[in-house]
């Protein structure tokens, strides 16, 4: 199937485009990106699939449906040049390779490039439980950026411009952490790179925190333990201008000393979106789009706010988690700052 087929088949039981909600724009100016071309390309994380999953705070329940209204969205979101896959992409448990079959059979459809990063639960099976492994993950997802004992990468989709995708997961464990050898891998990586116009990484875990929480010991699941080394080895290259993330559930966009990192949500969590970019010799311009299946979107709303997460996040008023995994601020949501 094209993609134009594949698109109208999607689009049969979807809203209009004009319906579409967008979360959060942002712009971002770069030096030296005259000779860039103008494309675009999403970032779509933490579809935790899970063939006849239970809910929790994610849910899991309705990843399935999720996941395929995401690829709805994909469909009408002309002149892609690729997809990002974040990391997260399917549940550890025992119904994984199931859930990893629903996820080949549907990306199969897409006509344009894609590139997949691991997740915590990609590298962390359930012992007696789970039956899928780093390895066969990699062997799975071979050409999308990782191979067969490789899990991190590097792409150049226009040139002048590089993606980084940096593996930072750590087998067994929600954290994460850049191993000695991946700090070398992402050194040489830039240095060979020096030339070029942008360089944008990618991490599943955060190499920036987005609440208060995240730098005490627990919110250090959502973090790259060696973050800062990582951070000041980015900051050394000027071309470096954006780090961006999943894994937190939630939407976020800071600039630290030149770089800018961005926390994207999830599509099993709500608010059940995920994030398009678009570079040009203007900036990088940043989107949220929303999904389609309400009611699915309203349930996890729902499931979010009588978690205990939410109380966790904040006891006097749990209801903050819902603003915070949307956006906090007009900057994480809904603003458009200007060159």
């Amino acid at each position: 199937m094209n993609r134009r087929k594949f698109i109208k088949t999607l689009a049969i039981s979807g809203a209009a485009i004009s319906g579409m909600p967008l979360l959060g724009e942002q712009f971002i100016p770069f030096a030296g990106a005259a000779d860039i071309p103008k494309f675009s390309f999403a970032h779509i994380t933490d579809l935790h699939l899970d063939v006849k999953g239970t809910s929790t705070w994610q849910h899991r329940e309705k990843s399935v449906p999720l996941f395929i209204d995401t690829l709805r969205q994909i469909g009408r979101l002309h002149k892609l040049k690729f997809v990002l896959f974040g990391g997260d992409q399917v549940h550890a448990g025992p119904r994984d390779r199931d859930s990893l079959s629903v996820f080949q059979a549907w990306t199969r459809h897409l006509d344009l490039p894609y590139y997949i990063l691991l997740g915590n639960t990609e590298v962390s099976p359930i012992t007696g439980v789970s039956t899928m492994t780093r390895e066969d993950y990699l062997q799975a997802w071979w050409g999308r950026g990782v191979s067969p004992g490789r899990s991190s990468w590097s792409v150049e989709p226009e040139k002048g411009v590089h993606i980084i995708g940096l593996d930072v997961t750590v087998d067994g464990k929600p954290y994460g952490e850049a191993s000695p050898a991946s700090l070398s891998w992402l050194r040489n990586e830039l240095a060979a790179s020096a030339k070029a116009r942008l360089i944008i990484v990618v991490t599943h875990q955060l190499l920036l925190p987005i609440n208060k929480e995240d730098a005490q010991p627990e919110g250090a699941l959502w973090m790259v333990k060696n973050h800062v080394a990582v951070r000041d080895t980015l900051e050394k290259y000027p071309n470096v201008r954006m780090v961006i993330s999943g894994h937190h559930h939630a939407s976020k966009v800071e600039t630290v000393n030149g770089i800018t990192y961005v926390a994207d949500p999830a599509i099993v969590t709500y608010p059940c979106a995920f994030r398009v970019f678009t570079v040009s010799r203007d900036g990088i311009h940043l989107r949220n789009v929303g999904l389609d299946e309400k009611n699915i979107v309203n349930k996890a709303r729902e499931l979010l706010l009588a978690d205990p997460y939410a109380r966790l996040y904040d006891p006097e008023n749990p209801q903050n988690i819902l603003t915070f995994n949307v956006g906090l601020t007009e900057q994480d949501r809904e603003t458009t700052i200007p060159l």
